[in-house]
Parts: structure tokens; C-alpha cells; sequence
């Protein structure tokens, strides 16, 4: 005795909300999944009527293995084993039978005809494959978009698939990839359980007019709005419904196709939702070239992270063409995904701030003042001379002989250091002042601020080159280097031989 009935125009109801469209899919993928070559549609207006005939036709040698699966709902599937098959629920017949007012299913097992009496069966039998043939209540629109619905189908390569005698054509995938996901396999008592299978996944370009779909063997299952049609050759995990899938499940999916695709995402693709949605459910399944091509797309090929630990070396990013890339940018996952694949490194470790001095450096070699040249004479004596009118208090000035500082030179505290190996002899012996006042205006610029880009030194470079116009015009005397001093150092030949290291400061290892 049944337990229970199921009301065909209560079902029918619930069903309305899905779209006339996802009958013909369900039809269509139920003659797929058999040993078919060749399936026909077809969908028409009964004349004079508000109802259409629907008709699906297979050449299935061996017709429905059951013919009560016609009727019965949730009979044991013989797909619901075979993740490679899109059955499971013995479901499909039944959801049509529900919104059709009249059917017939003809196969080589027979005949069943569904009516307002009831259903029948009839000794009829076909010599192969079977047909489905329906009459529901259809409005044009409806009609349009089942025509529609059609032609998103993706045919399997070795089933040619027709509607209304017209080939649908096959779509030819941009990439391919195998991938392992999640899928629904009949166990050995034929209960579906959730499984992780290798499969192929195929990636098409969307034709005009069409949404990005995910496809379960070339059968639409959702939309996704993504930028490619993605078709996953088994089992797609489903609620009974089969109106959606688990949102992990999709972003898995687009990690895939991210890995697969990255050299033809674009800038808005980096930006878009299903991107960021697979990077920050599955950013650690994506290699560190995906990971790299998605930062570059959002944040150009010149980018820093925030570095709070250097903020002058964020500002040195900026006046670089650097983007710099704050917290709040990225999602706490992106960020994850960012720093395992060194995708963007922190602004003080590609554009640090100076630090001509570090307490943990090497010796800086000093070249003692016995071996100055009279070219460093005379320029150190300017240089004396002239700080104070610029600082208002004395600068002490010393000659650096070391090529592994990296440094031209160095000011902090009243201290100046000249670094005669980055400098070169050429630039003691300038005919001109100017670029030794160049030097010193920047170096002394750090009186005011040790922050290049900050709005103290920025002023403290304007007070120092109006401070030192003043002195030119009013004493012009302070910007010659004695002449005989020079004459002494050019009939020296103005050579210095390199000395032995001292160890009065440490330099840094940093480059500026």
C-alpha cells in the first residue's frame, strides 16, 4: 500500500517558478545519457490553442530500460553510479508529466499514455529508441525562451542533437583542463554520497547575447555571470531542485579556471566578484603565476604594500610611479595568497628610505685627514664656512674612502659625510660650484627633516637655496675656492690613494 500521493497540480506549481525552459533540458539530458547518436527536439504551437507540443525523440537501441521509471518518482537510478552520467533522482519524466496536460512515452518496451483519466499503457512498441511527446499550456514568451534555453545547450561531440530539424551546432572549448572536484556517486546499497573525482572541465566563450553558465556535461545548471561558460564533465553536486550548487563548490571551479586562464584575464576580470569569490574561498590552491597576473592586473607592475615600519619608504614608492597598496585593499584571504606568493612586497624592502648609518653595519672606511687631497681641503673649507650661515650651527665634515657604502653622502646631527668613492675625484676638482651647492642643499635639507618626501624638508630645501642666494649676492667672497689651493692640487696631480678601514661609524647594508 503507498504511503503517500503526490498531487500533480501542487507539484506543477512549484515547478512554474523554474521556466517552462528546464523541461527540455531535462528531456534532453535524460536521451544523452543513453547510447545515443542522435536526439530530436521539437516544440510548436497547437494551432488555435494556447497549448504547444513538445516532442523528444532518441535512437537508443535499447529504449528505457524500465518503463514504470516513466512514473514512479525516486525509483533507483542506474546513472546515480556513474558520475560520468547526469541522472540520479529518477526525476525527469515526472517534472514534465507534471506541467504537460496530455503525454505519451513510446519506447521498445511499450507504450504509457498520461491524460485527464489517468495514465495507460499500450502494447505499442518501437524498434528502437524512444519519444516523448507532451501538450502544455505555453504563451508565446515562454515558447521564445524555451527556443532560447535550447541553444545554450553545449552537445556532447559524438550525439548530434536537432531542434525543429535544425543541427545545433557544437561549440568548440577555448582550454580544456582536468581538475579534481567534488561530485555524487551511488555507493554499493545505491546511496548518493558525496566524493572527489578527477574529470575534465571545458571553457567556452559565451556567444552574444548569453550569460556565463556552469554546465554539468553540457547541460545548463546555474548562471554565473562569470566571463566564460564553464562545463564540468561529471556529476555537478545539486540540491534536489537542481537550481543551484554550494557556493564552495563554484568558487572551486573558478579557481580552476583562474589557474587555466590567467593569461587572458583582463583588468576588469581581476576586479570582478567570481575572481575575488575563488581567491578568497581557494586562494591556496592557486599558483603563485595566477596570484601575480590578478595583483598585476589591479595594481600595475610598479606596486609596494604599505610598509608601516618605513613610512618614508612608502612616499619614495609613490614619487617612483609605485602603487601602494594598502590593508584595506585586499581581503584578509587575498592578503594570504599575496604574501605566500610574494606577489607584493612591503615598500621598505623595494623602496627604502635612506639609513646611511645602522648600529648592526660594517665599518665605514674614513679616509683620515693627512691623506686629503687639496681639492678635499678646499671643498671641506667651503663647506665649514658656509653651514653655519645656512643651519645656524657648525657642520663637521668628514671624507668617506668606502665603495661598498652605497651613499654619495650622509648628514645627520651636525655631522656630514662626503663619500670620495661615490663621488669620484671629477667632482672635488668642479670648475663649478654647482654641483657641489647641489649636494649640499639636499644633504643639509636633512637638518630640517630626515624624511625626503615630507613638507619639513621640503621647506627646509626652499630656506636653504633662498638662504644661500641671499649670501651670494650680499658676499660673494664665501663662493670661491682659493685659487691657490686649487693650483696646489692640480700641480699635485690631485691623486688619493685608498687607505685602510676605521671604524668610526657602521654603514648600513641598505641600498638608497
Amino acid at each position: 500500500m503507498q504511503w503517500f500521493d503526490v498531487d500533480k497540480a501542487g507539484l506543477a506549481k512549484l515547478l512554474a517558478r523554474r521556466g517552462k525552459e528546464f523541461i527540455i533540458h531535462e528531456l534532453v539530458q535524460n536521451a544523452w545519457d543513453e547510447d545515443t547518436t542522435r536526439v530530436d527536439v521539437s516544440l510548436a504551437r497547437v494551432h488555435g490553442s494556447r497549448m504547444a507540443r513538445l516532442t523528444v525523440e532518441d535512437d537508443n537501441p535499447n529504449g528505457f530500460a524500465d518503463l514504470s521509471h516513466a512514473f514512479t518518482l525516486f525509483a533507483e537510478s542506474e546513472k546515480k553510479a556513474d558520475a560520468g552520467k547526469r541522472g540520479r533522482f529518477n526525476l525527469r519524466e515526472k517534472l514534465v508529466l507534471a506541467l504537460c496536460d496530455e503525454a505519451e512515452i513510446s519506447s521498445t518496451r511499450g507504450t504509457i499514455q498520461f491524460d485527464c483519466a489517468g495514465r495507460r499503457h499500450r502494447r505499442i512498441k518501437r524498434a528502437q529508441g524512444s519519444v516523448f511527446s507532451g501538450t502544455l499550456r505555453m504563451t508565446q514568451e515562454e515558447i521564445d525562451h524555451c527556443e532560447k534555453a535550447i541553444h545554450q545547450l553545449i552537445p556532447p561531440s559524438n550525439i548530434t542533437t536537432h531542434f525543429n530539424g535544425v543541427k545545433i551546432g557544437a561549440r568548440k572549448p577555448l582550454a580544456t583542463a582536468v581538475a579534481t572536484l567534488p561530485t555524487e556517486q551511488a555507493d554499493s546499497e545505491g546511496f548518493l554520497r558525496r566524493t572527489s573525482r578527477s574529470t575534465t572541465i571545458e571553457l567556452h566563450e559565451p556567444e552574444d547575447g548569453e550569460t556565463a553558465m556552469l554546465y554539468e556535461m553540457g547541460i545548463p545548471v546555474i548562471p554565473t555571470g562569470d566571463r566564460w561558460h564553464v562545463n564540468v564533465m561529471q556529476k555537478v553536486p545539486l540540491t534536489v531542485d537542481r537550481d543551484n550548487v554550494p557556493p564552495t563548490y563554484l568558487s572551486l571551479v573558478r579557481s580552476i579556471v583562474i589557474e587555466n586562464m590567467q593569461r587572458k584575464l583582463t583588468v576588469d576580470d581581476a576586479t570582478s566578484t567570481w575572481v575575488r569569490d575563488a581567491v578568497q574561498r581557494h586562494g591556496d590552491k592557486l599558483g603563485g603565476s595566477a596570484i601575480q597576473r590578478l595583483v598585476e592586473l589591479r595594481f600595475g607592475e610598479k606596486r609596494v604594500a604599505y610598509d608601516p615600519s618605513d613610512p618614508e619608504a612608502n612616499k619614495l614608492a609613490v614619487s617612483r610611479g609605485y602603487t601602494v597598496v594598502h590593508g584595506g585593499n585586499l581581503s584578509r584571504p587575498e592578503w594570504e595568497a599575496v604574501k605566500r606568493t610574494n606577489a607584493i612586497l612591503p615598500a621598505g624592502q623595494v623602496t627604502p628610505s635612506p639609513k646611511p648609518f645602522s648600529p648592526d653595519g660594517e665599518p665605514l672606511k674614513v679616509l683620515p685627514e693627512e691623506r686629503w687631497t687639496p681639492e678635499i681641503k678646499a671643498v671641506v673649507a667651503y663647506i665649514r664656512r658656509l653651514g653655519p650661515m645656512l643651519v645656524g650651527a657648525d657642520v663637521a665634515v668628514r671624507i668617506s674612502d668606502d665603495p661598498g657604502w652605497p651613499y654619495l653622502a650622509a648628514y645627520g646631527e651636525g655631522d656630514l659625510t662626503l663619500n670620495f668613492r661615490r663621488l669620484g675625484y671629477k667632482w672635488f676638482r668642479a670648475e663649478s660650484l654647482s654641483e657641489i651647492n647641489r649636494l649640499l642643499i639636499h644633504e643639509l635639507g636633512h637638518h630640517f627633516s630626515g624624511d625626503h618626501l615630507s613638507a619639513e624638508y621640503h621647506d627646509g630645501l626652499c630656506r636653504l637655496g633662498a638662504r644661500l642666494a641671499e649670501l651670494a649676492l650680499a658676499e660673494p667672497s664665501l663662493f670661491r675656492i682659493p685659487d691657490v689651493i686649487r693650483e696646489q692640487a692640480i700641480g699635485q696631480g690631485g691623486r688619493c690613494e685608498a687607505v685602510p678601514s676605521s671604524t668610526h661609524e657602521r654603514r648600513s647594508a641598505t641600498v638608497g
